[in-house]
């Protein structure tokens, strides 16, 4: 079995801000704004680009489905 996280109905990847392959880590989350718990959801694009999201945001965004 095959586990993957997907989004939510809801969810506006036109919301998300990436940050560039070569800046600093953020302490905000992408989608939210909201402050960043130690280990956030990562997300990487193929070319290096990254977004973080807070817990709250993986709560109400995210889950798990099986593939």
């Amino acid at each position: 079995m095959t586990l993957m996280m997907k989004p939510r109905d809801g969810f506006d990847w036109k919301h998300v801000t990436w940050g560039k392959p070569d800046s600093p880590p953020t302490a905000i989350c992408s989608y939210c704004s909201g402050g960043l718990p130690p280990v956030p959801l990562m997300l990487f694009t193929d070319d290096g680009h990254c977004a973080q999201f807070c817990d709250n945001c993986v709560k109400t965004w995210w889950t798990v489905a099986e593939q």
